[in-house]
């Protein structure tokens, strides 16, 4: 495959290696940041904030989405997949089905990945994702995709889905609840590097003997 295929003069390996070690880890960073904030900030500072948790929220849900399709799907080679364009909110629920009736052995045999990986599978089977979230996805990806406070510590996240229905989900701006979407957006994006690690380290050539 020619290394020009890959962003920004990078190797396919060296792109996989950036992807786990940047782009899945970006949401949580982000989410730390967006929480040191809100402890701090004035009242009419936080709706933002908490849009950004939600920003995070949606896109390592749809990463951790994107590497287990990858690792599923293998007629293409991982990487390619990945440089493609994220999942919607199907790809979340199809992930979401997944991880609650596969075994975490199950899923790792389904994934072709060794036992280094089992944590993250324990990990992606217990987590608590809400009810809400592929509808906060579908919200976030509509062109007029808003989040606007309402009355009481919330706000809500509106959008078109792609039947043109509207979607409107509820997200409590108090601090549990920040808390909560920050410890999930660290959850998701463990996982995925997780998952994705133990693929990198099977693609490693074995070290010569001593």
């Amino acid at each position: 495959m020619p290394e020009a295929r890959w962003p920004a003069g990078l190797t396919e390996a060296a792109f996989l290696a950036e992807y786990e070690g940047s782009v899945l880890r970006k949401p949580q960073v982000a989410a730390d940041m967006a929480l040191r904030a809100l402890a701090f900030c004035p009242p009419r500072e936080r709706p933002a904030l908490v849009a950004l948790l939600a920003e995070q929220l949606v896109e390592a849900a749809l990463r951790l989405a994107a590497v287990v399709g990858a690792l599923d799907d293998r007629r293409l080679p991982v990487a390619e997949r990945l440089r493609g364009p994220l999942p919607g909110a199907d790809g979340w629920i199809a992930l979401a089905q997944l991880a609650a009736t596969a075994e975490p052995e199950g899923l790792l045999r389904r994934l072709a990945l060794d036992e280094s990986a089992l944590e993250s599978a324990v990990l992606l089977r217990g987590l608590p994702a809400p009810e809400w979230l592929p509808d906060l996805i579908a919200a976030r990806a509509a062109p007029d995709a808003l989040i606007l406070p309402v009355s009481g510590d919330a706000v809500v996240a509106t959008g078109a889905n792609a039947a043109g229905e509207r979607v409107s989900v509820r997200l409590a701006a108090g601090e549990n609840a920040t808390v909560a979407i920050a410890d999930l957006i660290a959850d998701l994006c463990s996982v995925a590097r997780g998952f994705l690690a133990a693929y990198l380290r099977a693609r490693r050539p074995p070290e010569p003997p001593a």
